[in-house]
């Protein structure tokens, strides 16, 4: 998740808890507050109700009756019960059956009156102890009005809240994306910064913020990065011409001597000796060089559109003259039909020289007794290489360091190598913005499936 989601996800969170307790809050004592009221008034007729039971002249009950139903309207569904007790409050007879709990009683007895609530009934109970009239009046009534407010302002707040976290929601998704433009821009900018352009800055900004502190820190990083490049751009040079130099003089003098019938035998064979070994060193000090300069810089070499099937034939020649008795296959049964789908963008030389280093791996540690197959094939976004061969296998301890400069298997200890081969292609097709999947059983045998993007989208990044 980025931190842009995390910021308007807390954002949201925190307003949605704080809009959730807000509403809670007002609906809650806008509860209490209708009870209490209409407690009041249920109190009120109760009271009512009593003195007019306590009435002893029957004319002047019928009287109050009458002023009570003309004057004062009737709450809904409003009953009156009358439980006749003892000076003590001792209930004579049976209770009228209400859903009452105990203590509502208990609560009369004690403190004279009593309140309840259950479901939509609201319940009010008062002790009357008057000389020779001793009872509870329990009256009961429903709060249409109050109730039916209560629900409205339960769904108005239900509505209003999700509707809240909607617009809060969309507020602070255009708030986190205003704040993390200038993020965004920086990432843009330093994704266009490669080893083609080290020269490229990002902008500072006002200067007086964060992300103007963070773009000088690139700044300052790309500063060391480039003359870090040229002093490595520089050795590459210099060590290319200084070290082939001699190398070729010496494979040159010993070349004579292997040729020279004055010598004796014996130096005939020391010169041979010298010429195989010089051929070795140039060999490795290239692959050095060519790792080193694939590590880096991408700029000096040549790039183009590559067609896949074309290349991999190239490579099949270059491998038939180094190994003629290889035992390689190759098969282009899968390559799609459009034509479009067979370029990749790159160069040449490096591709060849990556390719050649899998299949010649794959042909020397099979002992070239076995065949090796090279499967061409592609899908939506790449070019896949696949080659299988059947020989000794990496041990599964030692596969994550195959790519590591001069690493060598456990096993390799009988074949010719420095352990450069991987490495300098694992190089090469990162240059080209691809990737190599290495699978491999010891004692049967090795996959190498390299990936190349298709097409002349492939970005040329070194």
């Amino acid at each position: 998740m980025t931190i842009q989601n995390k910021i308007t996800l807390l954002f949201t969170l925190l307003t949605a808890t704080i809009i959730l307790l807000h509403s809670v809050f007002i609906y809650y004592f806008s509860t209490q507050s209708t009870f209490n009221n209409f407690f009041h008034r249920l109190e009120v007729r109760a009271q009512i109700e009593a003195h007019a039971a306590l009435e002893e002249n029957e004319n002047n009950s019928s009287i109050y009756y009458e002023v009570k139903e003309k004057h004062l309207k009737n709450l809904p569904s409003e009953i009156h019960y009358f439980i006749n007790t003892t000076p003590d409050g001792t209930p004579i007879g049976a209770r009228p059956k209400l859903h009452l709990p105990d203590s509502f009683y208990n609560d009369i007895q004690k403190g004279g009156n009593a309140r309840h609530f259950d479901g939509s009934v609201f319940y009010v109970g008062m002790a009357i102890h008057e000389p020779n009239h001793n009872f509870i009046l329990v009256s009961s009534a429903v709060d249409v009005y109050g109730l039916e407010e209560l629900e409205n302002l339960k769904r108005m707040k239900i509505i209003g809240f999700f509707i809240c976290i909607l617009v809060v929601y969309s507020a602070g998704r255009l708030f986190s994306r205003e704040i993390f433009k200038p993020v965004r821009q920086i990432i843009k900018d330093v994704k266009g910064i490669s080893a083609h352009n080290l020269h490229l800055r990002l902008e500072n900004g006002n200067g007086k913020d964060e992300l103007s502190d963070l773009s000088h820190t690139f700044n300052s990083m790309l500063d060391r990065l480039e003359v870090t490049f040229e002093m490595q751009n520089n050795f590459v040079s210099n060590a290319s011409h200084e070290l082939r130099t001699p190398l070729t003089i010496i494979s040159g003098e010993a070349e004579l001597g292997v040729r020279d019938p004055c010598l004796s035998e014996t130096a005939r064979n020391g010169f041979a000796t010298i010429l195989r070994e010089s051929e070795r060193l140039e060999y490795l000090i290239s692959s050095l060089l060519k790792l080193a300069q694939t590590g880096f810089d991408g700029k000096k070499q040549q790039w183009g559109q590559i067609r896949i099937d074309e290349m991999i034939l190239l490579v099949k020649k270059n491998v038939d003259r180094i190994m003629p008795e290889n035992q390689v296959e190759i098969n282009f049964n899968q390559l799609p039909t459009e034509e479009e789908s067979l370029w990749v963008v790159g160069n040449l030389l490096l591709l060849k020289a990556a390719f050649a280093n899998i299949i010649l791996n794959a042909c020397k540690y099979s002992d070239n007794q076995s065949k090796v197959v090279v499967d061409v094939f592609a899908d939506n976004k790449w070019l896949n290489v696949k080659v299988t061969d059947q020989g000794i296998g990496i041990p599964d301890s030692e596969l994550p360091q195959i790519f590591i400069p001069f690493f060598r298997g456990s096993n390799t200890v009988n074949y010719k190598g420095h352990g450069i081969g991987l490495p300098l292609t694992n190089n090469i097709i990162r240059m080209h913005d691809g990737q190599i999947v290495v699978r491999s059983q010891e004692g049967k045998g090795t996959t190498v499936l390299t990936q190349l993007p298709i097409g002349p989208q492939a970005s040329l990044s070194s």
